[in-house]
């Protein structure tokens, strides 16, 4: 049996444990919004072999950086440093200087094991060297001036737009921040022209946001910051909802008398249903189903997963708009119909398009947006039912119905016609 004393050193040694698992704990939930999340493993099975996770030329932060097929970009991250600082107008020693004053920050925003063995002066030299290349990158896509020859080699560098929007290929903003002190960039107007990915041929124009310098940390990365652009949570509004109404598809809401409508928005929180004096309107911001918006859609997806720790609209937006389109598909007719709405378009055919969605609509947060549409739906069918049964009667029997009435328009023109022979 244990002694006394021994027995009050392993009741201590477990309080400290306990405490210690606790701090870990509390420091988790603290940096849930701030933190460079790794992907959820749940999500892996979503692209092969890391196709949503792994970058294909470019390593931003420590996570994939042992990568062998991204070192040769590193080689251009350095040449990006050195055109950064002879453009700013200011040696290389002070913009270093400024990373490393923010790279204890900047380190504590990844997990501990992907930083184990990388001193403070090299974390420091990799913050330096990829927060220049994404600057110079930045640039090169709002139109400024870029060093002909780094311009030449990002332009080489295909997929380098998909890279940079990984969920575990971020670095903090407020390494960006330091960076832009010694030269500027309009960071809104680089995330507008990259979240017009994804509304290309489909004649929307991105609302650009408004971004200083010194704004742009109240978000933690790129990744949110294109989040927060295109799910148009750079707002707070909208309350929870509560019931679970039952779900339509595409066809079933046409059948009830409900149309599908492709608003003219970018930001997909704005849907909604919107009634009439007989019919009724759901509206919602159409996507172009394409490699690279599939990709940070999911990407989207994974981070609200990490960053969803309250019943908050604004978390959840991307994963609710998933839900919607997503409840809109149960067959590939749906699909169809969606793209001939406007609502989905792209070279994924209707099969791709009905996997992709109800594969990812898995792994999201039903949030409160998502919730509100299917009450409205559900109000519109408690208080419309005599107007919906006729309307589904009609819907489900038009082409008998046309049948008929032609018939009848046939039997009218031969009664017409015997009656003028008998006239005459």
């Amino acid at each position: 049996m244990m002694g006394g004393a021994e027995a009050e050193a392993v009741a201590i040694l477990v309080e400290e444990e306990m405490e210690r698992a606790a701090e870990k704990v509390e420091a988790y939930v603290s940096k849930k919004h701030t933190k460079i999340h790794r992907f959820p493993e749940r999500m892996h099975s979503l692209g092969n072999d890391g196709g949503y996770v792994v970058p294909n030329v470019v390593a931003i932060g420590p996570y994939h950086r042992h990568r062998h097929h991204l070192r040769q970009a590193e080689e251009i991250k350095r040449a990006a440093a050195y055109y950064f600082c002879r453009d700013s107008g200011h040696p290389a020693k002070a913009v270093y200087e400024r990373i490393f004053s923010v790279a204890g920050e900047a380190r504590s925003c990844y997990d501990d094991d992907a930083t184990d063995g990388i001193s403070e002066a090299e974390f420091a030299a990799m913050m330096f060297h990829d927060g220049c290349f994404l600057v110079q990158f930045m640039l090169s896509y709002t139109e400024e001036h870029v060093a002909p020859a780094l311009e030449s080699l990002i332009n080489i560098m295909s997929n380098i737009g998909r890279d940079i929007f990984l969920l575990e290929n971020q670095i903090p903003l407020l390494v960006l921040q330091a960076l832009m002190e010694f030269r500027s960039v309009s960071v809104g107007q680089f995330i507008a022209n990259m979240a017009s990915t994804f509304y290309m041929d489909l004649d929307l124009q991105v609302e650009r946001p408004i971004l200083t310098s010194s704004s742009i940390t109240k978000w933690p990365h790129l990744l949110e910051l294109l989040r927060s652009c295109v799910s148009g949570s750079m707002s707070n509004d909208e309350s929870p909802m509560s019931s679970f109404p039952p779900i339509s598809s595409a066809i079933e809401l046409g059948q009830i008398g409900i149309k599908l409508t492709a608003s003219r928005t970018t930001q997909l929180k704005d849907m909604g249903i919107k009634r009439g004096p007989l019919f009724g309107k759901l509206f919602l911001t159409p996507f172009m189903m394409g490699n690279t918006g599939t990709c940070w859609l999911v990407n989207m997806v994974a981070l609200e997963r990490c960053i969803a720790v309250t019943w908050d609209a604004n978390c959840t937006a991307v994963s609710s708009y998933i839900a919607v389109l997503a409840m809109l598909m149960n067959w590939e007719e749906d699909v169809h119909k969606l793209r001939a709405k406007g609502l989905v378009k792209g070279r994924f055919s209707d099969q791709e398009t009905l996997q992709f969605f109800k594969t990812l609509v898995k792994h999201t947060h039903m949030g409160p947006r998502y919730i509100h549409i299917l009450e409205e739906i559900e109000a519109y069918r408690r208080e419309r039912w005599v107007w919906i049964a006729l309307h589904k009667f009609i819907y489900n029997n038009i082409k008998t119905i046309v049948a008929v009435f032609s018939v009848v328009g046939v039997l009218i023109g031969i009664f017409k016609t015997l009656l003028n022979i008998k006239q005459h």
